[in-house]
């Protein structure tokens, strides 16, 4: 026999090697390695995990007299949180997972669990997942009104009726009513809503954004999206990065500072200052509110209504003033443009304007 005989012999005996490896059944006792069971492993993670299975339970746990707040934790998908007239908890937690069939989903729905642990003051709800297969968590719970929550890590959030609400890394939409207290935390990439509450600070990056009827003082670290602040009485506090900003009927002072967008103040109730950058502003008054405005860039608008009672003060450097709609000319001297005005009668409030390179803009 020749050498190329003896390796089409060799080459016929691996092949036969391999396609019993592939089609032998599995070893009983100990398990040992095969090409089949390989085989079966690469071809069950090629097909995922088609079973599904859904599990929900409602629980009742008691609070004891030191806990003042709740945190929920790791929560997949959406969190309800409702404040009531009561003593103890009750969740009703919902669990969706996959698995390579509908009875191990089942089994791993059922290790998904929420853990509970006391920390000071605070009744921790904490999910633990299983390592296998992909699960989705939504929690509805019902606290006493007293309570503070606190939500990390959830995919839309609604709270109302509690005592203080804290938001940390949450997705989608954020929605919070009838806080008394505070409400705190960071979101982005979302949507958040607030209305009746009673203090709030919070860092928004890439979302619209709407506070209502905020009694306390407002504290807002806006980027890079839309703010409305609507009928609110605090003190008002923003610092702005390529933001559009409105505040409506607003009784509290109001300072903004920052650079790019847009800031539009509407019928202002209280001293406010707008320091801003690159910016276009708008401020319509109709009473007598001291209002500073300084931006660069972009246009300063101010629109003054009958009721108004002003002492106007505008100055433009490298930009002109336009006056013609309440029929008035500014100073010009060289590259400086400059306007002083009283509007309304008996004594006003003083309302200065600042702009570089910019237009300021003076209509009724």
């Amino acid at each position: 026999m020749g050498k190329r005989e003896v390796f089409i012999l060799a080459g016929f005996i691996v092949i036969g090697v391999v396609v019993y490896q592939f089609t032998a059944p599995p070893p009983t006792g100990e398990s040992s390695f095969s090409f089949a069971n390989w085989f079966g492993e690469v071809r069950r993670d090629m097909r995922g995990n088609p079973g599904r299975a859904e599990l929900t339970q409602t629980v009742t746990i008691p609070l004891e007299a030191a806990h003042r707040e709740v945190r929920i934790q790791r929560i997949g998908r959406a969190v309800s949180v409702i404040g009531e007239d009561r003593t103890d908890i009750e969740y009703t937690y919902t669990v969706t997972s996959t698995g390579p069939d509908d009875e191990t989903a089942k089994a791993y729905a059922e290790r998904t669990v929420l853990e509970r642990d006391d920390v000071a003051d605070s009744l921790v709800l904490r999910v633990d997942y299983p390592e296998e297969g992909t699960q989705e968590t939504a929690l509805v719970i019902k606290v006493p009104s007293s309570m503070n929550v606190r939500v990390e890590n959830a995919n839309g959030v609604t709270m109302t009726d509690i005592a203080g609400a804290h938001i940390e890394a949450a997705r989608g939409a954020v929605t919070l009513s009838n806080i008394a207290g505070a409400v705190n935390g960071s979101h982005q990439d979302g949507a958040v809503t607030v209305t009746n509450a009673g203090v709030v600070k919070m860092r928004l990056t890439r979302l619209r954004s709407k506070f209502e009827n905020v009694t306390g003082p407002i504290t807002l670290d806006v980027r890079d999206g839309e703010c409305d602040i609507l009928n609110s009485g605090g003190a008002t506090e923003i610092d702005s990065l390529r933001a559009t900003l409105r505040l409506t009927n607003h009784r509290g002072e109001v300072i903004v500072r920052g650079n790019d967008g847009r800031v539009t103040l509407e019928a202002p109730l209280a001293e406010s200052r707008v320091d801003m950058r690159r910016t276009e502003v708008e401020v319509t008054l109709t009473g007598a509110v001291p209002v500073t405005i300084v931006t660069t860039d972009q246009t300063a608008r101010v629109i003054i209504k009958e009721s108004a009672r002003v002492m106007l003060d505008a100055g433009s450097t490298a930009g002109r003033i336009q006056a013609a709609d309440v029929n008035l000319t500014p100073v010009i001297d060289g590259n400086n443009s400059s306007l002083v005005h009283t509007f309304g009668t008996g004594s006003g409030a003083r309302v200065t304007v600042r702009n570089m390179r910019g237009e300021i803009v003076i209509r009724k």
